[in-house]
């Protein structure tokens, strides 16, 4: 009994030091943030850390021995009494050896439920979804052999689940390529900073130190700064900082209707926390990027607005969809530099349409046939005349327009309806310097208006990347804002 008083008396005296130093950091995670928005995590799961080194414990021990002993006063009463004040605590001891022994358990549990779940799994053969992961997996610099992809039918969400042999599972149902893309960045960017590991031992810290309030906000803390980390490292690598809302809104979106937490388990990294703690994330890369982008002063007075600001909105629990929406258009960039890379990045345009740019190589797939419209239709007219489509698309084919001078104080709209219905395609626009925009038409249709990044001449054209014949009828108009 000794033993297990001394014991939990250890770990009361180790959470209560590491409990101050917690509070320090939530106090300074602003000062942090200005410095580098990666202290902010680095130093927090120093803290967990701290939790498991009964540093406090020690001191008092090696204090009341070497330098209280002989001595008259307060302090070495107090010191005097921790070994009678350990004794007493034998039924709160007792308890707390309960508790913890009760929360193993409950772990345990989980764990063999995900196992039964992870009996499922099969590996991911989709050549989209094997291509786009490998290609991710190079750029994050991450092993893809030491964390395989698989399918399995029983999840909700893409995760990343595992300590010893980790994986990563989809859920079974279909991605875009730029789905899979997000959901590659993200997972792996997790799997890249050992999250997984890390939320482990903050359960485990929490379990330990059950009795203390805040070492379950601890675990709370954790999860919220890993995925902030995981959204600033897919971004970037990504190279779609400067465009987070499409990232964000593209997230809300792969969230089921019906999901309203995120999975809760230490042995699991899902997509996203519960929909509520989205708007969250997408103010912390708001400010990142502003705190990135400011000069010193600016930049202190942000941070010093963080420290007091952060963690003190209230979110509503019974958020809808389009609400989470509305947030991400408020607090995110709508702008995007194409010429900044190769990749392809989305943008949420005024009409709510997910408007994709690139560079016009990119569309390039392996095979792919470029046809223009025959010399007849390649005419010039003036703004606000309608030009009519009406094109048989080979398969993997791009049918492209004439080309038109347009200026930045114009748009272009197009409008067409596509045969057979069940199949997508890309309808666009490029200019001469190579760039491309365009929206993925489904279901038959598509129908935007452009806007003009750049005055210069611009063709209309239409992708179909799939193994069938399009029939392709419609119109475009440039005209005027």
């Amino acid at each position: 009994m000794s033993l297990i008083n001394q014991l939990f008396f250890a770990v009361l005296i180790s959470s209560a030091t590491s409990t101050l130093l917690f509070f320090v950091w939530w106090l300074l995670r602003g000062f942090f943030m200005i410095a580098d928005a990666k202290l902010v995590y680095t130093t927090l799961r120093f803290i967990c850390f701290l939790y498991l080194l009964p540093i406090g414990y020690v001191s008092i021990l090696l204090t009341y021995r070497s330098g209280f002993q002989g001595r008259k006063g307060v302090w070495k009463l107090v010191f005097a009494r921790t070994g009678e004040l350990s004794e007493k605590l034998w039924l709160f001891a007792i308890l707390w050896v309960i508790a913890v022994i009760f929360l193993i358990a409950y772990q345990i549990n989980d764990r063999l439920q995900w196992r039964r779940k992870l009996a499922d799994n099969l590996p991911e053969f989709d050549p989209v979804a094997v291509r786009t992961y490998s290609m991710v997996c190079e750029k994050l610099k991450v092993k893809k052999h030491k964390l395989p992809l698989n399918r399995n039918v029983d999840i909700e969400m893409p995760c990343v689940i595992g300590w010893i042999r980790p994986r990563l599972l989809l859920p079974e149902r279909d991605y875009s390529k730029e789905e899979l893309e997000l959901i590659f960045f993200h997972e792996l960017s997790h799997r890249k900073h050992k999250d997984l590991g890390m939320k482990a031992f903050s359960v485990f810290i929490m379990m330990l130190h059950c009795f203390n309030p805040a070492t379950w906000i601890l675990v709370r803390k954790i999860n919220f700064w890993s995925e902030c980390m995981a959204d600033l490292e897919a971004l970037e690598a990504s190279g779609n900082l400067q465009n987070a809302k499409a990232y964000f809104d593209n997230i809300a979106k792969l969230i089921p209707d019906d999901k309203k937490k995120q999975v809760n388990s230490a042995f699991v990294s899902a997509l996203c926390l519960d929909k509520k703690m989205i708007d969250r994330r997408v103010e912390f890369v708001k400010k990142y990027k502003l705190m990135k982008s400011a000069g010193r002063l600016v930049t202190a007075a942000l941070g010093l607005a963080f420290i007091f600001a952060s963690g003190t909105t209230a979110y509503a629990s019974g958020k809808t969809v389009a609400d989470l929406h509305n947030v991400v258009y408020q607090d995110t960039e709508n702008y995007v530099n194409v010429r900044e890379g190769a990749s392809v990045r989305s943008v949420v345009a005024e009409d709510g349409m997910i408007e994709y740019h690139c560079r016009i190589e990119d569309l390039d797939t392996e095979g792919l046939q470029i046809v223009s419209a025959p010399d007849k239709d390649v005419v010039s007219f003036a703004a606000g005349i309608q030009y009519n489509i009406d094109w048989y698309i080979n398969p993997n084919t791009r049918y492209v327009s004439g080309e038109y001078y347009v200026t930045t104080s114009q748009k272009l709209g197009a409008s067409v309806t596509v045969t057979p219905m069940n199949k997508e395609f890309h309808l666009g626009i490029m200019d001469d310097h190579g760039n491309a925009y365009y929206v993925v038409g489904r279901n038959g249709t598509a129908s935007h208006t452009f806007s003009i990044p750049e005055s210069c001449r611009y063709r209309v054209f239409i992708q179909n990347n799939n193994s069938v014949y399009l029939n392709a009828v419609g119109s475009f108009v440039y005209e005027n804002k």
